[in-house]
C-alpha cells in the first residue's frame, strides 16, 4: 500500500480552501450571519454523503444484499441526525439578529438546494405537489433532478428486492419478521430514514415559526403551509401503511377507517 509522506491533514482536506468559503453578504458583517452559512453549508456536505450511500443502497438492493443496506441506511441516518442537529442549533439565533442579514440573502432559499430535491426524488418521493414545486423553483430543470426523477429510486428498488424474495405483503414481513430477518432489518433501517426525514422537516417548520412566525414568507416567497405539506410526504408509504393493518389486527382502530378485525386473521 503506497503511502505519500507529503499529504497532510491540511492538504488532504484541503482545509484552507473550505475555510474560504463562508463569505457573509452583510454590511458591515453581522456576527450571527456566519453561523447560518456553516449550518447550511455543513448541510450540503451531510447531503452528498446521503446521495453518495443511497445510490449504493440502490445497488446493494438490487443484488439483494439486505445486510450491506442495513450498515449503509445506519450511515444515512446518522448523517440524517447530524442535519437536523445543525438545523436545530440554528434556533439559537435571536429573532432579529436574522432580519438584521436576511436582506442580504436575495431570494436564496433552501428551496433552491438542488441535492436535497436530489434525496427527495432518489428515496422515492414522486407526489405531484414536488414536480409543481420544482417547476416553479427552477426555470430550468436541473438535469441531476430530472436524471433522478426517470431512475429507479430506494423505494423502487426495495419493493422489487420483497417481491424477489417471495414475500406476499408487508403484513407478512412483520407479522413474521424471524423468518425475514435480514429483509426485516434493511426495511426498518429504510423506515428508519423516512422517519429521520419527517423529523427533520417539522424541526424547520418549529425553527421557522420560532423565528419568523407562522405566517411569514421564505426569501423566495413560498409561505409556511407548504412546508407544513411537505410533511405528508413519504420515502416509503406503503411501509406507513402496514402500520394501519397491523394495528387493525392487534384489534385496535383506526381515525375514520374500518372498525378493528376481531377474527385474529
Amino acid at each position: 500500500m503506497a503511502t505519500d509522506t507529503g499529504v497532510t491533514y491540511a492538504s488532504y482536506l484541503m482545509v484552507d480552501d473550505l475555510l474560504g468559503l463562508q463569505v457573509p453578504k452583510s454590511e458591515p458583517q453581522h456576527p450571527d450571519e456566519l453561523q447560518f452559512i456553516v449550518v447550511h453549508q455543513a448541510s450540503e456536505l451531510w447531503f452528498k454523503l446521503i446521495l453518495h450511500d443511497l445510490d449504493r443502497v440502490v445497488e446493494a438492493l438490487g443484488a439483494d444484499d439486505f445486510e450491506l443496506v442495513t450498515r449503509l441506511m445506519a450511515r444515512v441516518n446518522d448523517c440524517m441526525d447530524m442535519v437536523t442537529t445543525g438545523l436545530r442549533s440554528l434556533q439559537t439565533l435571536p429573532p432579529w439578529s436574522l432580519h438584521e442579514f436576511r436582506g442580504y440573502l436575495g431570494t436564496s432559499s433552501g428551496l433552491q438546494s438542488v441535492q436535497f430535491r436530489e434525496i427527495e426524488l432518489l428515496g422515492g418521493i414522486r407526489d405531484p405537489r414536488l414536480r409543481r414545486v420544482l417547476d416553479d423553483t427552477y426555470p430550468d430543470t436541473p438535469e441531476q433532478l430530472n436524471r433522478r426523477a426517470r431512475g429507479q429510486s430506494v423505494s423502487d428498488a426495495h419493493r422489487a428486492a420483497a417481491e424477489r424474495a417471495g414475500l406476499s405483503s408487508w403484513e407478512q414481513l412483520y407479522v413474521d419478521s424471524s423468518a425475514w430477518g435480514p429483509l426485516y432489518l434493511a426495511t426498518e433501517a429504510l423506515m428508519a430514514f423516512d422517519r429521520a426525514f419527517v423529523r427533520w422537516r417539522r424541526e424547520h417548520v418549529t425553527l421557522i415559526e420560532g423565528i419568523l412566525g407562522p405566517r411569514t414568507r421564505g426569501s423566495a416567497g413560498m409561505a409556511l403551509s407548504y412546508l407544513i405539506k411537505t410533511e405528508e410526504f413519504r420515502f416509503f408509504p406503503y411501509l406507513w401503511d402496514v402500520r394501519h393493518e397491523l394495528t387493525i389486527r392487534g384489534d385496535g382502530e383506526l381515525v375514520g377507517g374500518p372498525p378493528a378485525r376481531r377474527d385474529g386473521a
